[in-house]
């Protein structure tokens, strides 16, 4: 700008071009003078008529702003220390405190709550609203801390701080936009999640929700008329730019400053707006230009061209952000001024130059967190099964064609079957086994009739034929078992789940599994599945059970699809088409089948070997539920693992060998088909069965747990029975297994209860263990006749004696305890029943 002064024609002899251009860098610097003055503070009281502060720019920018030391974005800085500001050349007037900016932002936030329908509670805002109900208010879930603050996640929470941050931050709608509630988290020491009262667990979406409730409306008024005023402050400094300066306001040659006689502009020269808001906020710090038309002390044409070099310097690709000069109109200031446009050079267009709009600066992408979400695909499945795909399938299954009844069947030919099942074809066996199963089932019209498979024998060898051939691949077993521990119902499961607990189980190689080679025909152990529980179906008719009892042939090939071997080290089947899961099925199904069958089957004697074979693999079937140490536990040791009903399957197996064992000639056939280690184990087995404590005894009020007592007993007395005299003594002064403390108790406890209904049911069992213990201290063998019976006497010597079995010498199992005995022969009961009697008073004697 020196040429300018130093130019030969002196300051009233300007070159238009270059008066032009001072002009227009005079009045941009005023823009930016004015509109950091109008944007940079977040003041609500001049725009929402909350506090009267003075006429000072400065205080009006930074009316509500309190000093933000947390890393937020700050809004722009104030221009207290700027030349042109008039409170530094009135120092009179005091600035508002943070206290006075407090209360008139919560006057003016509790009248527009007000007057929404939605008044703040008075310990909220401070003010007392008549239109404020606590009963219907939509805050009474809000916790007031104090005057101005409310509490959330045991913090307070201070409104004016609150909307100042959010505000200067770009206001609730850009934090919810780009999800950055969480930054005003730290602000007030908020933790990111906390258990909340609603059922929220995330703080920033409870003060997000808080902030768009109570402070948004204010948010948006203030915002509405801070545009207000810049409106009208723009439209003032456009018609203030439309006047002219006079030449005598112009700087002389000399350097003296003209007389200020009144507000005069100069016209803007285009200049180039600053491309960063950091430029821009230099700019505004370093201005000293005119303020309201006043020309400043230091030349304010140097000033702005100082200002106009700084921010060329401070950006080095100014020429592609340089706004393009347009020519001006006819009634600018050029025009005006009486400079003709035609000495305006070559570079100048002839016709009149428009004044520049203001350029629009370059915005920088805002600095934001950027939350990486990465993709996962949705699961839908629950323990790797699709319940949408299963629901879908259950809603759509009644639309489908319905199961069909027994009556689509219409009339079925024995025959066809036993073609069906001769045939092998897989869909004809598929046919003929799901016929035979619905037969099997149905019922005919007494409870004891159904499917007469007596009229039909034909039929169950096609069965068998199948059974065998699918099972064993038709080898016959003519080999006798020989000898070997039980394999237990309880360890048979737990091999299973160890076996399909392991990593990759369904794709390791096991017995049973069906082989790719067979392609669309069924497994193997599928068609053995069918046939036992065909079997078993049909061993529910009563009728039924005289024919299945003599097909021996049945019975020997079910307990041998159920028998069990050692594969490296672990129980397995014996049929190799057969898993371990298929043989605990198995094995359930063949001892409900002996179950229903036993009361009418009756061994030969002499047994045949077959006979042998069945009778070993049924003891061995019925002893794995029985044996297990773990479950041969007393009542209240059972109980305690949380199931109050007697061990099901445990029942079943004594009710089983209770009714094979009933009649003489089976017990004989077991006496010679077991060995004395599997007597003795069932036997210790059943004993540790027994009640013992209290608590025990109680339980037997309970007619489940009497009648699993009854059949416990029952079998205790079968095994001393077949037992042979060699065991008995064995188990009679077998010390750890304390037979007697335990038969004299539950015979005392039983026999001399107080309650007589209660005694009447316990009358079997009492009477059961005295035979039990009188069988044990006898020690003979019980299917020993080599004695012979003596000749009948008429009269004379000998004849009180006949029929006598002769003076009982020895101690008696009892002997130890007579004074119990005696107390339990003085009862009633006892001694109304003359075999009770004479066997009580057996097991009492000292001779």
């Amino acid at each position: 700008m020196s040429n300018l002064f130093d130019s030969p024609g002196g300051y009233m002899n300007l070159d238009p071009s270059q008066a032009a251009r001072q002009m227009a860098a005079i009045s941009a610097a005023n823009q930016h003078r004015s509109r950091a003055s109008l944007v940079g503070g977040t003041s609500s009281g001049p725009y929402l008529g909350g506090i009267n502060v003075p006429h000072d720019p400065a205080t009006t920018i930074s009316n509500f702003n309190l000093p933000n030391t947390q890393g937020l974005p700050q809004g722009l800085p104030h221009a207290l220390d700027s030349p042109m500001n008039p409170a530094a050349r009135n120092p009179a007037q005091p600035p508002v405190s943070i206290q006075q900016r407090q209360a008139g932002f919560l006057n003016t936030l509790a009248r527009i709550m007000a007057q929404r329908g939605t008044p703040l509670p008075p310990a909220l805002s401070g003010t007392d609203t008549p239109s404020y109900d606590p009963n219907t208010s939509q805050w009474k879930m809000v916790e007031p801390a104090a005057i101005g603050a409310f509490r959330l996640a045991g913090r307070d929470i201070e409104l004016f701080k609150l909307w100042s941050l959010v505000f200067s931050a770009g206001g609730g709608s850009v934090l919810s936009r780009d999800n950055s509630w969480h930054l005003i988290l730290p602000q007030f020491d908020l933790p990111e999640e906390y258990p909340l009262p609603n059922g929220q667990t995330s703080v920033a979406q409870v003060l997000a929700q808080y902030y768009m409730a109570m402070l948004f409306p204010f948010e948006e008024i203030y915002r509405s008329n801070v545009q207000t005023h810049q409106r009208k402050a723009q439209a003032s400094r456009q018609a203030s730019l439309g006047q002219v300066l006079p030449p005598s306001s112009l700087p002389r040659p000399d350097g003296s400053t003209p007389q200020r006689g009144g507000p005069t502009n100069l016209p803007q020269t285009p200049t180039r707006r600053p491309s960063s808001p950091s430029q821009a906020s230099a700019s505004n710090s370093g201005e000293g230009g005119p303020f309201n038309g006043q020309p400043s002390d230091g030349g304010a044409v140097e000033q702005e061209q100082g200002i106009k070099r700084k921010l060329e310097s401070e950006e080095p690709d100014n020429k592609r952000v340089r706004q393009k000069t347009e020519p001006l109109p006819p009634d600018s200031a050029a025009a005006t001024n009486g400079i003709d446009s035609s000495s305006l050079g070559a570079s100048t267009p002839a016709g009149p130059t428009a004044m520049p709009t203001p350029a629009r600066p370059r915005q920088r992408p805002s600095r934001r967190k950027i939350e990486y979400v990465p993709l996962a695909r949705e699961i839908e499945t629950a323990g790797g099964r699709d319940m949408k795909m299963i629901e879908n399938e259950i809603f759509a299954a009644p639309q489908r064609r319905p199961l069909r009844d027994i009556n689509d069947w219409g009339l079925v030919a024995v025959d066809a079957l036993m073609m069906s099942i001769r045939s092998q074809l897989s869909t004809e066996l598929s046919y003929a086994l799901t016929t035979f199963t619905l037969l099997s089932s149905m019922r005919g019209d007494t409870p004891t009739s159904g499917f007469p498979i007596a009229q039909c024998p034909d039929l169950l060898d096609e069965v068998l034929d199948l059974l065998e051939e699918r099972a064993f691949d038709g080898l016959a077993d003519l080999d006798t078992p020989e000898a070997h521990p039980v394999a237990t119902h309880k360890e048979l499961v737990n091999a299973l789940l160890e076996v399909e607990s392991e990593p990759f189980a369904g794709l390791k190689p096991r017995q049973g599994v069906k082989d790719p080679d067979l392609g669309p025909r069924q497994r193997p152990g599928n068609i053995v599945l069918a046939i036992m529980n065909i079997l078993r179906n049909l061993s529910f008719i009563a009728d039924n059970a005289n024919f299945l009892v003599q097909q021996e042939r049945m019975l020997d090939l079910m307990l041998r699809v159920c028998s069990v071997q050692l594969h490296d080290g672990r129980p397995a089947a014996t049929s190799l088409a057969l898993s371990l899961g298929d043989l605990i099925s198995i094995r359930k199904d063949t001892m409900h089948t002996l179950m229903h069958l036993s009361g009418a089957l009756h061994f030969t004697d002499p047994p045949s070997k077959t006979t042998l074979r069945i009778v070993s693999r049924a003891f061995e079937l019925l002893a794995s539920y029985l044996v297990d140490p773990t479950e041969a536990v007393p009542p209240l040791a059972w109980m305690q693992s949380g199931i109050n009903k007697p061990p099901f399957l445990a029942d079943v197996a004594l009710e089983t060998f209770t009714r094979l064992v009933q009649s003489d000639v089976n017990r004989k056939v077991f006496s010679r088909a077991l060995s004395e280690r599997s007597l003795r184990v069932l036997f210790t087995s059943c004993v540790h069965r027994l009640p013992v404590s209290d608590h025990d005894f109680q339980l037997m009020i309970r007619d489940r747990w009497l009648s699993y007592l009854e059949k416990t007993i029952m079998t205790i007395y079968s095994l001393a029975f077949i037992a042979a005299p060699d065991l008995k003594r064995k188990l009679k002064a077998d010390r750890n297994l304390g037979l007697k403390g335990v038969m004299l108790r539950m015979i005392q406890k039983f026999l001399m209860t107080p309650n007589p209904e209660v005694k009447a049911h316990f009358a079997v069992a009492a009477r059961r263990a005295i035979e039990t213990m009188k069988v044990l201290d006898d020690c003979l063998d019980s299917f020993d006749t080599s004695e012979a019976a003596p000749a009948t006497l008429s009269f004379g010597m000998g004849y009180g004696e006949v029929g006598d079995s002769g003076i009982e010498r020895g101690v008696g199992l009892l002997g130890g305890n007579r004074d119990v005995a005696w107390d339990l022969l003085m009862l009633r009961e006892v001694q109304n029943d003359g075999v009770m009697f004479s066997e009580l008073d057996s097991l009492s004697r000292i001779e």
